[in-house]
């Protein structure tokens, strides 16, 4: 007779094997830097520079949520409007937080993003004009995550997006060349320690010549394209790309990003850039050209605990015991 025996420390350890997923730590941090300067501040007089109408785009966005009814949540914006016809000019500033948390304040999810941006006016310009000449953008973004005590789902997330066009107009019967210089910092960090989530950071810088009547333009680079990459852990990546004039495009755009996921070990990823550059335009008599410029980000975490573990039922542990002596009984009346 053929004998079954089941094995009471192989059922233990499969009804055991359901680990919580915690502690958790998750982190996702940006920043980004474009200033770019017309003509060392003075527009050619021939030149006429403004920025188009209905072209401004600031969109953003900040979340976070715990899943737990008694976590609560606290939100606050700062924003200041910026004047670039004062002396000196007032920077435009918008800083926003977003938290929730357990109860305890320790453990939970925190967002914020946080940008200023500073545009100068050509003194010489047409006081009508909105001419601007030189404008920094600085800008930055990051949320965390923390979960030490136990299988509770953890998210947050901030966004930002600015978009500015401008139109340079050669008034003159003349040829007119003048020039951009811009310079470019840009770092991210993700990391992630613990399992079943992610941390992410992406990012774009851009400045792009579209439609044109007359008008030739040129990309120099004034110094390398420098980056510093760290990738630790299994599950780290960082991916970034920079592309500039050519195959009919004119312009520039940096694009980048970093990741970590949950694995059986800790995971960092990181990236630093920085390059300087330069566009030589010419206008033709009555010539012209717009420049869309601006930049994109987003910061990401999130943990989604596994599935805790059904306790089983007492009256089942003892009869997980019962079947184990059965088998040793038997095995002893068979030999």
């Amino acid at each position: 007779m053929k004998i079954i025996v089941f094995s009471l420390s192989a059922a233990m350890s499969l009804w055991a094997g359901t680990a919580i997923s915690a502690p958790v730590s998750a982190n996702s941090e940006l920043s980004l830097f474009h200033r770019y300067t017309v003509n060392s501040g003075s527009v050619p007089d021939a030149v006429r520079l403004s920025s188009l109408p209905g072209t401004l785009v600031l969109d953003a966005g900040i979340e976070t949520g715990v899943d737990d009814p008694d976590a609560e949540n606290t939100n606050s914006v700062n924003t200041v409007i910026g004047n670039p016809f004062s002396e000196p000019p007032v920077p435009f500033s918008s800083a926003h937080t977003d938290e929730t948390v357990l109860p305890g304040g320790t453990e939970g999810a925190f967002a914020a993003y946080d940008v200023e941006i500073t545009s100068v006016d050509d003194p010489d310009a047409n006081p009508f004009d909105t001419s601007i000449v030189d404008r920094t953008v600085n800008n930055s973004g990051s949320v965390q995550a923390e979960i030490m005590s136990g299988p509770v789902g953890d998210e947050g997330s901030a966004f930002l997006n600015n978009e500015l066009e401008y139109l340079f107009e050669n008034n003159s019967d003349s040829l007119v060349s003048f020039n951009i210089v811009g310079d470019v910092r840009a770092s991210f960090l993700s990391s992630f320690d613990g399992t079943d989530g992610f941390a992410r950071a992406s990012g774009t810088l851009f400045s792009e010549f579209g439609a044109h009547s007359g008008a030739t333009v040129s990309y120099l680079p004034l110094a390398p394209y420098l980056r510093t990459i760290t990738e630790e852990g299994g599950t780290a990546q960082v991916v970034e790309n920079l592309v500039t004039s050519g195959d009919g495009f004119d312009g520039f755009l940096f694009s980048a990003a970093s990741s970590a996921a949950g694995g059986a070990d800790a995971a960092e990823a990181a990236l630093d850039v920085t390059f300087r550059y330069l566009f030589s335009i010419s206008l033709d008599p009555g010539g012209s050209v717009e420049l869309l410029t601006g930049f994109r980000q987003r910061n990401a975490v999130e943990y989604i605990p596994a599935p805790a573990p059904v306790p089983l039922p007492a009256s089942f542990s003892f009869l997980l015991a019962g079947l184990a002596g059965l088998g040793i009984a038997r095995r002893r009346i068979r030999s």
